[in-house]
């Protein structure tokens, strides 16, 4: 379960994947820690998110792959931007809680920043990506 694919890339090739049968092999066949983590923050109705719209941020203009961050290391602080994580220091603020997402989107790599504030908002805009789908690619990832 260790795809070397960005997100992104998964998702260009979902999109272009010609049928439903297709869509689910481009999902297995990419099946890592940091895809499942997205989809289920982007798609489970009990994750919430404490960010309500996307914030302005600085686009860097770093070649493919070459981005000052990963998902990875991105999911791996999410719990910082969710409602109720018992993770969360109770002394995080919401001016502190934006100024660390900023700091996060200004170092993937813009397509990733793109697919993680997606996630956030619960809208990754990939046609044919549904609960269903996801949940017949990868059993009971998401609540029936």
């Amino acid at each position: 379960m260790s795809s070397k694919k960005n997100i992104y890339e998964v998702f260009n090739e979902f999109k272009m994947a010609p049928s439903r049968d297709t869509r689910i092999s481009v999902l297995q066949s990419n099946d890592s820690w940091a895809l499942r983590n997205v989809l289920m923050g982007a798609m489970h109705p009990d994750i919430k998110f404490a960010i309500k719209k996307a914030p302005n941020y600085k686009k860097e203009a770093v070649p493919e792959g070459l981005g000052y961050n990963h998902m990875t290391d991105a999911l791996s602080k999410i719990y910082l931007f969710m409602e109720n994580n018992p993770r969360t220091p109770p002394a995080l603020t919401d001016k502190r809680r934006e100024e660390l997402l900023l700091q996060m989107l200004e170092s993937l790599e813009p397509q990733e920043a793109d697919i993680y504030i997606a996630m956030m908002l619960k809208d990754l805009k990939v046609p044919y990506l549904t609960p269903k789908l996801v949940n017949e690619a990868f059993k009971g990832l998401l609540p029936e």
